[in-house]
């Protein structure tokens, strides 16, 4: 049975949903900012639904279209626990991650299983 996902998480991940539509990236800052919780949070929820959503559901990790707002990279917790890569490979990764993810018609993700 899946774990309860916090309300928060799944409107970051319904956020993430437009923002994939529209293929763009987003602040961590923004995604915040648009759900109502500190920034600091936000990866605690970004790794809720790769762990929860994305990874059991085949899906390619929506969260990497999140990004510092500087840098417009994320940071390292992007990746799934134990997985260690290059500077080179991580870049690499994300950025096919991104491709994925904007590939992706999230429409039809179906998450009504999940518990909140």
């Amino acid at each position: 049975m899946p774990n309860a996902i916090p309300n928060k998480t799944l409107e970051v991940f319904n956020f993430l949903k437009k923002r994939a539509y529209e293929m763009r990236t987003v602040s961590y800052g923004r995604v915040a900012k648009e759900v109502g919780i500190f920034p600091l949070a936000v990866g605690n929820h970004l790794d809720t639904i790769r762990e929860e959503i994305c990874v059991p559901g085949g899906l390619p990790f929506i969260s990497a279209i999140v990004v510092n707002s500087e840098t417009r990279r994320p940071g390292q917790g992007f990746l799934p626990a134990g997985m260690e890569v290059s500077e080179h490979e991580f870049d690499l990764f994300w950025r096919g991650m991104v491709i994925q993810v904007f590939a992706t018609d999230w429409s039809k993700v179906d998450i009504s299983d999940i518990r909140q």
